[in-house]
Formats: C-alpha cells, structure tokens, sequence
C-alpha cells in the first residue's frame, strides 16, 4: 500500500452538531477534490472556500474547503479539510463520497504518524499532541504544550550532544595513544558520565508527576468503620454521593466520584471499612466489599487513612503496608482536645490532617495536600515532567548506559566504555525518533483517535 495514499477521517466527534469536519491527506487530492466539490478548482491555500459537496447521487450539501499543500502542511503532505452541516446523515454521505472518490479510512494516529515520516513533527511532540487530547487537568495541559512545543525534544537533544561529546573523547584516546591532545583523563571522563546518568535520572523521575497530571489520581479513603469516610467523601466532593449511617459496615461497594484540584483530576473511592484486626466481616455482602476494596486500594496512587478524631486511634501499623497514605482525624468539631491526653500521638508527622465533614473545617488544607503529595508544589509554574511511560524507559536506560559507562572504564578502558555508552546514544535516538522501528510507531500511534 502506497505510504502517501490518499486518507480521510473526521475530525469531530460522531454526532448532530452544528458543524462537522473532514480532514484528507496524500497524494491526489487535487482530482478527489474535484470530483467531490463544486466549483471545482482550489482556493488559495489556507483561505476557506464555501462549496457544494456531491456524490453519484448529486449534491447535498454545502460547506467550506480549507486547502493547505504540502509540504507546509500538518502532515507534510498535500492536506485538505471539508466542513458540513452537522447532522451525521451528511457526515457519512460525505465520507462515503470522499472513499468513493479515492480516499480510504485513516487508521488511528495515521496523520499524525505520517507528520513524523515526513519530519514535521518527531516523536515526543508526537506524543505530546495524543497528551492534549486526553489531559485532565490544567497542569496536564500545560505539559502537553510545553511537548509540542519542543520542550522534552530539546532535553533529549541536549543530553544526547553531551554523551555524543563524551564518546567523541572516548574514541580519540583510541584512535591517539599516548598522543598529548590535551584530552581528558579518566577521572574527569567518569565524573561526566555519572553527571549525565544523574541528570537522566532526574528527568525521568518526574514520570509520576506527569502521568498524575496527564492522567488523573487514583485516591482511596480506607480506614476502620464509622470513621467518617463516607461523610468525608461527600464533604470533599460538596454534594451527597455516597451513603451516610451510623450503622457499622454500611459501605459495601465501592463508591467513586471524579473531584478536580487546581493541578490534578481525582478519582475519589469510598471503600468498605476495615473491622478490627481479626474480626470477620458481620455477612458476606459485606466481606465481598472488603475484598474489592483490597484490589483498589492496592492500586491507589494515594490513600486517606481516615479515623474518628472522637475516638481511640486504629493500629496503624496495620495500614502502614498499603503505600503511601495522607492521615486524617474526622470530627474535629467535636475534638478540642485529644480523645486521650495520656496516650501518644499516633502521627506526629506533618501528613496528619485534622477536618470536620458537617463544618468543613480542614477540607481546602486536605485538598491542598493531597495535591501536594500527589504532583507536588510548584509556585512558579509546570516545571519539566513526563507523561509518557517510554520517554521515561528510554531516559533510564541512557542513565543506566552512561552509569555502565563510567564503571567500564578503569578496567575495561575507552573501548568498552564507548561500547556501553553507545547504548544510551541509541535509546535517545529512539526517543525523538531518529531511529526508531516499525513495531514502536505501530504501540505509539494505535493509541490515537482515527482522525488525528
């Protein structure tokens, strides 16, 4: 199948609309164009045109053609967008005509992906576009600009041309024994190398905060029965979603609700209280939601440890296994002093909050610090972050290159670390996609919605 076969796809979503867009790209549409439209010359490029659209049946509708020839185009290729009335009967008789006409079906991210065979765009700005489509949140979208725009590119590129430096200096001391070029000895190549390895790992520890940002949080309030939580859960929410009773184990399924913070989307879960250590569950409705409750909970990127602040605090020990966890104290209006003076401070630590659901006392601190462990605090704007999981695997794995470099070379000499070295050079070609295989642009674009 020819690379720059003619494609179309819509560009909005399926459904009545006051408006709907096709998009085409490749190679002879100046002739499907014609076939499709009337009158049938082009407007001038970039300058919409209103036309009637037909098909073997005549015409049918009316709309603009926006033409934009390659190679400044989004594609590269020849590229043009239909827009029509948005009732999806037009919709498909319009692609349906396009296909009459010559054009197939776009498979999905297939013009994006033919942007980077045609070097408009390379591979983390690639991504970047599939990250502005489905950010949560505004931090999301921040990042997802800041890929478009070059940014993690740019990073990649850097790090590249400094291993590129340090192999070019490996191999002169190859090529040159003994010769006084005034080049570097081995100490001062190992320190450069472990700097780099450093500086990768740095930038591809900021996957969480990126996936969090991109993504959306996974946040689980778990603690034992009738500690609030599905007060709490209303109360950070500001409406009733969840069931409230003082009848222990009234929470038997998971209850979820989506709750936006200024740098993060959440994904609130009630779950079923925890009973006290070794007590069974009071039926099996119930020990099913304790089951449940397990598997999500695992799988929370943060847990609210919720206990009545009224009360004797649970064994904490008993939670400390589940992951990272935020304690809060429910019913701080009727605590104003510790339920037990003489008894410990169970969490001292600063994630200990204090909240009332029926006031809202404490809830604007909770929200600020479940953000803050989530995606951290970043007063002067996004800073750098990843989204995508194979930059992250592919800045480690030139972190690890550069480290097995610097290990290599006091006893394997220039020539093995070189070797080694090589390997993150690759990984970094990989990531914007200098050189990149078949298989990896099939994972990266299925991802995409047809059309884009």
């Amino acid at each position: 199948m020819l690379a720059d076969a003619p494609i179309v796809a819509c560009l909005t979503p399926w459904g009545a609309g006051a408006v709907s867009a096709l998009r085409l790209s490749g190679s002879g549409l100046p002739e499907i164009l014609a076939r499709l439209c009337q009158p049938g010359r082009l407007p001038p490029p970039r300058h919409a045109r209103l036309v009637r659209f037909r098909d073997a049946g005549g015409f049918f509708d009316e709309g603009l053609l926006l033409w934009m020839p390659g190679p400044r185009s989004w594609t590269g290729e020849d590229v043009a967008e239909l827009s029509c009335h948005g009732n999806p009967l037009i919709v498909d008789r319009l692609l349906q005509a396009c296909i009459d006409a010559g054009a197939r079906m776009a498979r999905p991210g297939e013009f994006s992906r033919r942007a980077v065979l045609n070097g408009r765009m390379d591979l983390c700005r690639a991504e970047a576009v599939l990250q502005t489509l489905s950010a949560t949140s505004a931090a999301g979208l921040e990042l997802a600009r800041q890929g478009r725009e070059g940014r993690i590119s740019g990073v990649a590129e850097a790090l590249r041309a400094a291993l590129a430096d340090i192999a070019a200096d490996l191999e002169a001391i190859l090529d040159y024994p003994g010769e006084d070029l005034l080049l570097p000895d081995d100490a001062a190549i190992r320190a450069r190398l472990l700097a780099q390895a450093a500086e990768a790992d740095r930038i591809s520890d900021t996957f969480r905060a990126g996936r969090l940002a991109i993504q959306g949080a996974r946040v689980a309030l778990v603690g034992p029965v009738n500690a609030g939580k599905s007060s709490l859960f209303n109360a950070l929410l500001g409406r009733s979603r969840a069931l409230v009773s003082p009848i222990p184990g009234t929470t038997r399924d998971i209850v979820e609700s989506p709750l936006q913070l200024p740098g993060v989307q959440v994904l609130l879960l009630d779950t079923a209280g925890l009973r006290a250590s070794g007590a069974p569950a009071t039926d099996p409705i119930e020990q099913a939601g304790l089951d449940l409750a397990a598997g999500l909970i695992a799988e929370a990127d943060l847990r609210l440890l919720v206990w009545d602040g009224s009360a004797a605090p649970p064994d904490l020990d008993r939670y400390a296994a589940l992951g990272p966890c935020l304690h809060v104290r429910t019913h701080a209006d009727l605590c104003a002093a510790p339920p037990d003076p003489a008894a410990p401070d169970p969490a001292p630590d600063p994630a200990t909050l204090s909240v009332s659901s029926r006031t809202g006392a404490g809830m604007e601190a909770l929200k600020m610090a479940i953000q803050a462990a989530l995606v951290g605090e970043e007063p002067g704007g996004v800073g750098l972050r990843l989204a995508s999981e194979r930059q992250r695997d592919l800045f480690r794995a030139a972190a690890a290159a550069a480290r097995a470099a610097a290990e290599a070379l006091p006893s394997g000499g220039p020539a093995v670390a070189a070797e080694r070295l090589y390997g993150g050079l690759e990984a970094l070609d990989s990531l914007t996609g200098r050189e990149t295989r078949e298989s990896v642009m099939d994972r990266l674009f299925e991802k995409f919605c047809v059309g884009k």
